[in-house]
This record gives structure tokens, C-alpha cells and sequence, in this order.
């Protein structure tokens, strides 16, 4: 997976520049190794983890969203297992505020991938995750 500076997906920019922490992310899973879908979806992307986690592909997503110019929503979840479902099972979200860049480090990127790629398995979970934000993820 290559992430250029600033790609356009789907109407919406990973916005390197007033959420610098979306570079960190990818240029750290890029060096990772870990293989990744990306979906362009409303108002930002999704990607799904393809390691395998315990002899199964990895049911692990990560939803980047971008509800205002300002804020950014990564929201960690799983998709039914049953086909026809269109239920995502939350294991949190991180809220980014561009005015708060600094808040977010490497090591906090790392638990993030860490996280994702052991297919969102509790005792791997990040410690900046949140289970509740005001926000709803759009479905599509």
C-alpha cells in the first residue's frame, strides 16, 4: 500500500498537513509490512487489515472520517461475520483535532497498528482509545 502526500479519496484528503499524526500513521504501516485494503467512503476511507490473526483473515477495519474541516474520527471496528449483516461492531475511536497536532506521538501510531493487525484483540488495546465520541459513522 503507497499513500501519496495528501491523496484525494473519494471527495476526502487524509489532510497531512492539519492532521499531521494521518502521516505518521501511514508512513508507519507502509514501513510495517502489514497488507491492507483501502475503500474510498463517505467523507474519508477505510481499510481492512488482510494479516491472518490466529489462522483466520483478520476481520480488523479502521474507518477515517471526517465530520468537519477540523476533526477526524478513526473509528476501530469489525464487521459481521454473517454476509448479509450491515452491523459493525465498535472497539472504540480516536477523535483528532487539528488544533491539537501534538497530541498524538509514534508510540501511540504503533498501539494503533499494533492494535489493528492482532484483529482489535483486548489485551492489545491502545491506550488513547476511546468507547464513547459524539459522532456517528456513516454506513456505506
Amino acid at each position: 500500500m503507497q499513500i501519496e502526500a495528501n491523496p484525494v479519496i473519494a471527495g476526502a484528503r487524509p489532510e497531512f498537513t492539519r492532521f499531521p499524526v494521518l502521516k505518521l500513521f501511514f508512513d508507519n504501516l507502509s514501513s510495517s509490512g502489514v497488507d491492507v485494503d483501502l475503500y474510498p467512503r463517505k467523507a474519508g476511507m477505510e481499510l481492512h487489515f488482510l494479516n491472518m490473526v490466529n489462522g483466520l483473515t483478520n476481520r480488523a477495519y479502521l474507518r477515517i472520517y471526517f465530520p468537519t474541516d477540523s476533526k477526524c474520527v478513526l473509528f476501530f471496528h469489525k464487521k459481521s461475520s454473517i454476509p448479509f449483516s450491515r452491523d459493525r461492531f465498535s472497539y472504540g475511536g480516536v477523535v483528532i483535532d487539528s488544533r491539537s497536532s501534538s497530541r498524538f506521538d509514534d508510540e501511540d501510531v504503533r498501539e494503533w497498528i499494533d492494535f489493528l493487525t492482532s484483529g482489535l484483540q483486548p489485551k492489545s488495546r491502545p491506550k488513547t482509545l476511546k468507547k464513547s465520541f459524539p459522532y456517528t459513522i456513516p454506513e456505506d
